[in-house]
């Protein structure tokens, strides 16, 4: 018949959007929720844009209880964002600078440091698969006065790895600003051009799955953890964050001081 041959079609109802429901009896610590309060609710974080990542559309949401206990690390942020924004432009008022402003908003930009290592190696370490850094092993010979690796030249699979990774980032609306090496042996940096913060932090931890991702293409890992090797320098992520208005005050732009 005509109606069998009709392609089935299926829509995402926007009032799901908005607002979604879905266990949450393992958050935040695991299982210690009763069953009656074990719903939670997603909102969809509208300052924070959704990425296609693989056909898969991603949208930025808070978690929360049924009511309205954050149990994710995004509300926290967009809380503290929003008393920001409502304390600035109290104390812009009071100044008297910058009352045209509507909105201020803090900007982040983030710098993620990592090694990378061999897989076939990552592998062969069950204190690195496990823990994501070493427990047992020797120290280097020179610890931290280590000096060459930041001005060498990065390793073949390892660049290859670095222009992929940053491929996709900016697939999916996320420019990166540089890629470098970092002080230690095997250790790198990548970061992307300032934005808004809550949207920052999303596409960080966008950025260390498809690092993940793509090492595993090469047959390398990268590994985040702040101190993975005993002796050598640990993995920061840096956060330069500053704050401004929607008309282009900056907060941080130095001044000059009269004598």
């Amino acid at each position: 018949s005509k109606a069998a041959n009709k392609p089935f079609k299926t829509c995402f109802p926007h009032e799901r959007l908005f607002q979604g429901e879905t266990d949450g009896s393992s958050f935040p610590n695991g299982g210690l929720r009763v069953t009656h309060s074990a719903a939670a609710f997603t909102t969809w974080d509208r300052s924070s844009p959704p990425m296609v990542v693989d056909k898969v559309l991603r949208i930025p949401c808070s978690f929360v209880t049924h009511y309205g206990k954050c149990i994710d690390d995004k509300t926290p942020l967009l809380r503290s964002a929003d008393a920001v924004q409502r304390e600035g432009l109290r104390l812009l008022k009071a100044l008297g600078i910058g009352t045209d402003a509507k909105a201020l908003y803090g900007y982040l930009g983030w710098e993620q440091e990592f090694f990378v290592v061999s897989a076939e190696h990552y592998k062969a370490r069950p204190d690195l698969v496990n823990c994501g850094r070493t427990l047992i092993g020797a120290l280097p010979p020179r610890n931290q006065q280590a000096e060459l690796n930041y001005f060498g030249p990065v390793p073949f699979r390892v660049e290859e790895l670095l222009r992929r990774v940053h491929a996709e980032m900016l697939r999916v609306g996320c420019a990166m600003s540089v890629r470098h090496n970092e002080v230690a042996p095997g250790q790198h940096e990548m970061s992307p051009i300032f934005s808004v913060a809550n949207a920052s932090a999303d596409t960080n931890v966008l950025f260390m799955e498809v690092m993940n991702r793509e090492a595993g293409k090469l047959g390398l890992q990268a590994l985040f953890h702040e101190k993975p090797f005993a002796g050598i320098n640990g993995s920061g992520k840096h956060n330069n964050w500053s704050v401004g208005t929607d008309t282009g005050l900056n907060f941080f732009y130095p001044g000059k001081t009269d004598p």
